[in-house]
């Protein structure tokens, strides 16, 4: 038994001295030869010191465990401490946490759309491979690519995986409760596989849905599948009417999947030798390409470079001026937001800026007037380190607080503001929201404002003398230093706030221009509403003018109805720039030299409908219809490109989408910005619905009532005529015109937001510091006022201090937001990013709120009485 015992004795020996460290094992040879040299044997001293050892590791385990323990039990020591300290101070505590929730949910709603539009990978596959493929042209920055051109690209591609194209279609879905107009992408055979989604019920395309002469199939999206089919999942093998051909329903896509644009309701294959794949004039489709692993975005431009070279040498006329390129597919997504956004990010780096700022700058007027407290807490033995963790953790407590206001007031401000923006302006806006990502964000720039506010005062508080601040009639002697520190802050908040007011000024006076600029038309009162004409039913342009002439008398009769006309394109929505050119002498000019113009065909009574004005001319009548010359109207602007200060009536213009048109001018209208309010204003050519036809349309509807009241009114008459006929995007013309200006407004309302919350605490930071210091100087202008100073060379003396600071943050504001405006010519229009209005006016505006926050505390000096003062100590 006993050799058993000293056995284990050895195991247990050589295993602990295995896991032993090299100071460990040290301690323990030490300990041996210490037992040694008391008269032990070498195995009995050598087990007494690994007897020994084995208390005091124990020993040394629950020390640290106990450690741990205590560093908890102090970390809710100075948290409880911090509550009490902020309950005991409301003012203080209140302030700081408003200027918090108000800074931090800024930046956390705005991150929130940076997130989702500009950081978030697209909800595909390896998104950061998938690239959109385009042609563009030099010098019209147009773009699109053409079929034949998509061919040349997938025979001869190196560098992509995968390619594929789409491009929209309208038709009209019926058979169903409401006959309705969808966007259809009829797609080639890898666009899924490119995408790389699968159907979530049925299937996507096979081979042999690709062949000339299969049957027509079609996949739906999945908002399609549950607004018009129930989410039925009997819905795979039936058949639905598109433009009344009968489509076999193969497949529907899951919820996540959405084409790039988001346009897409439902999809059709291409077939294989369609006659378009041979089309190289025509730009409208969009393609698509996955890169290889390990293929950069450089190295396949490179090589579409190169192929549009060759595509120039071989087809001149076709691709003279076009180069060939791949975009990263989510920056081609977000388009014209990226620097717009940026942008608004850097504002909201202003507003934490200057929340930081004025935290700290009241948290140094609280730790100094804390003096006498952390000198006690000093001379019964606190450590600065402990002082620093408790101002510290009383700033990160009200960091947290505000951080976590601030995520309920961004929840609350992402839904009015995507409530407030136009149904599919916004790219990716159904992604917007407060995710992982933003979450994370938040909490960082909520312990970043909190260690920043708290350390610098923090570090003031290291300065503080212990018998110095005991005294009663001490000043301190931190009282100079902290005062310029919080001097220099106030000038850096309001030289911030004058940032973003001299943008938002400029970003004003362009929003307000926009909305005085004439829209061209009456707006007021008009309905619009698209009607859509099946090709198999309205098969001739003569059955879709009776239509259309027999719709225009049928909602004529409605009453309160005024006038009705058909546009084939519709003002501040779409158009289609075609080329013309005037004919001089029988010549036509060089319409290459020529912007293109809009063409549109319209009915007679479009331009009284929509309240387009006649400037010269007639407008079209009975007489001009198929049989007629073909006839055009010119817009003003059109009229004075052509033709200078001559009369164009009886003249003659040619191009258009038809070889070799001319076309006589019958009348000149005004202009419409047909692109928005935002764009300038475009060539327009109006020809005779009766002479050029088209399959669908929009109905302008002038009313003496709100034309919201008449949709449906409207729209029953159209259904007695044809009641397969969809009626899609009924809405009012100034809806449109809003729209067009929506993107400048949101840029207006945000940053008018920020620089009201950067000027508030500016001036709140300003007020506080003339407060304390009137406070501080109590005593002298007790003794001012003993000696004969009246209130006015006090009041003058206060204000005369904060001017100064005002002062200087103007002048460093000014100097900035002048070098810096340039990144907001993007975003403004037909002001100068200097405009002299803005950066004499926004100055005189924030020095005027800011003389104001300085005479308050101003005009209490003057109310100061001497005998109450001279007693203050």
């Amino acid at each position: 038994m006993k050799l058993l015992r000293k056995v284990r004795a050895i195991f247990r020996r050589e295993k602990v001295d295995r896991e032993m460290d090299a100071e460990m094992r040290a301690h323990l040879d030490l300990q041996t030869e210490r037992n040694i040299a008391t008269g032990m044997g070498a195995d009995e001293a050598r087990f007494a010191a690994l007897r020994q050892f084995g208390n005091v590791a124990s020993l040394q385990e629950r020390a640290r465990e106990q450690r741990g323990w205590v560093w908890l039990e102090q970390f809710g020591k100075d948290l409880r401490l911090a509550a009490r300290s902020l309950w005991r101070s409301p003012g203080f505590a209140a302030t700081a946490l408003l200027t918090f929730v108000f800074g931090i949910g800024a930046a956390t709603a705005v991150f929130s759309v940076v997130h989702a539009l500009l950081l978030a990978p697209l909800q595909y596959r390896d998104a950061g491979q998938l690239v959109q493929l385009q042609a563009r042209h030099l010098e019209r920055g147009i773009s699109g690519l053409a079929p034949a051109t998509f061919g040349d690209i997938a025979a001869t591609n190196v560098s992509f995986a995968t390619v594929a194209a789409q491009y929209y279609y309208y038709v009209n879905l019926t058979g169903t409760d409401t006959p309705t107009l969808v966007n259809s992408a009829d797609v080639t055979s890898e666009y899924f596989k490119l995408f790389d989604v699968a159907a979530l019920r049925g299937r996507t395309w096979q081979p042999q849905d690709l062949l000339p002469g299969a049957a027509p199939v079609v996949v739906l999206g999945h908002a399609l599948w549950r607004s018009h089919f129930n989410s039925r999942d009997s819905i795979i093998g039936e058949q639905v009417l598109l433009d009344d051909v009968a489509y076999t329903v193969i497949g529907v896509m899951p919820s996540s999947f959405k084409d790039p644009s988001e346009i897409a309701q439902l999809w059709r294959p291409m077939r294989e030798g369609a006659d378009n794949l041979l089309d190289r004039s025509g730009h409208y489709w969009n393609g698509f390409g996955r890169l290889k692993p390990g293929v950069t975005l450089k190295t396949a431009n490179t090589e579409l470079a190169t192929l549009g070279s060759q595509l120039e040498r071989a087809h001149p006329k076709e691709y003279e001026e076009w180069t060939l390129q791949a975009a990263d597919l989510r920056n081609a997504v977000v388009g014209d937001y990226r620097a717009g956004l940026f942008i608004v990010l850097g504002a909201v780096g202003c507003v934490v800026l200057i929340t930081c700022a004025n935290v700290t700058g009241l948290s140094i007027v609280r730790a100094t007037a804390r003096r006498k407290e952390l000198a006690i807490r000093t001379a019964l033995g606190s450590s600065r380190g402990q002082l620093l963790r408790l101002l510290l953790t009383e700033n990160l407590l009200l960091a947290a607080l505000g951080g976590s206001g601030g995520v309920l007031l961004a929840y609350w401000g992402l839904d009015v503001l995507l409530a407030s923006l136009p149904e599919g302006w916004l790219p990716r806006a159904d992604e917007v929201a407060l995710s992982l990502p933003v979450l994370g964000a938040t909490a960082g720039i909520a312990v970043l404002t909190g260690v920043i506010s708290g350390f610098v005062p923090g570090f003031t508080a290291f300065r503080i003398d212990a018998n110095d601040a005991l005294k009663d009639s001490s000043r301190g002697s931190t009282g100079a230093s902290s005062r310029r520190l919080r001097a220099s802050l106030i000038v850096a908040e309001i030289a911030l706030a004058l940032i973003l007011l001299a943008a938002t000024g400029l970003l004003g006076r362009s929003f307000f221009g926009l909305m005085r600029k004439p829209s061209g038309l009456d707006a007021e009162r008009v309905l619009s509403l698209t009607v859509s004409l099946s090709a198999n039913r309205y098969e001739s342009a003569a059955r879709s003018l009776d239509f259309f002439s027999r719709a225009e008398t049928e909602v004529s009769a409605v009453p309160g109805v005024e006038a009705a006309g058909f546009t084939h394109t519709s003002p501040f929505r779409w158009g289609i720039p075609v080329a013309f050119g005037p004919v001089h002498a029988g010549d036509v000019a060089a319409m290459e030299n020529l912007p293109p113009a809009f063409t549109d065909s319209v009915s007679i009574d479009y331009f009284r409908a929509i309240g387009i004005p006649l400037r010269s001319g007639r407008r079209f009548t009975l007489a001009d219809d198929s049989k007629a010359p073909p006839r055009v109207i010119l817009s003003e602007s059109a009229a004075r490109r052509y033709f200078g200060t001559e009369d164009p009536i009886g003249r003659s213009v040619a191009g258009g989408p038809e070889p070799g048109g001319r076309f006589e001018v019958v009348g000149v209208v005004g202009d419409v910005p047909r692109s928005g309010m935002t764009a300038d204003t475009p060539l327009q050519v109006y020809r005779p619905l009766a002479q050029r036809t088209p399959p669908f349309a929009t109905l302008m509807v002038r009313t003496s009532l709100p034309p919201a009241s008449l949709a449906k009114s409207v729209q029953a008459a159209l259904w007695r005529i044809d009641p397969d006929i969809p009626v899609s995007d009924v809405a009012t013309m100034d809806m449109f015109v809003r729209r067009s200006v929506a993107q400048p407004r949101l840029y207006f309302a945000l940053f008018s937001l920020f620089a009201a919350l950067a000027v508030l605490l500016a001036c709140i930071g300003l007020y506080g510091l003339i407060a304390y210091s009137v406070a501080q100087r109590t005593r002298e202008f007790g003794i001012r006022a003993a000696l004969g100073a009246r209130p006015r060379e006090v009041l003058m003396l206060v204000v005369r201090e904060g001017l100064l600071l005002v002062a200087l943050g103007v002048g460093l504001g000014l100097a900035v937001s002048f070098a810096a405006a340039g990144l907001l010519e993007r975003m403004i229009f037909s002001i100068s990013p200097h405009d002299p209005a803005v950066f004499l006016g926004m100055p005189l505006v924030l020095a005027l709120v800011a003389a104001v926050a300085c005479l308050l505390p101003a005009w209490r000096a003057t109310k100061v009485d001497p005998m109450t003062a001279l007693r203050v100590e």
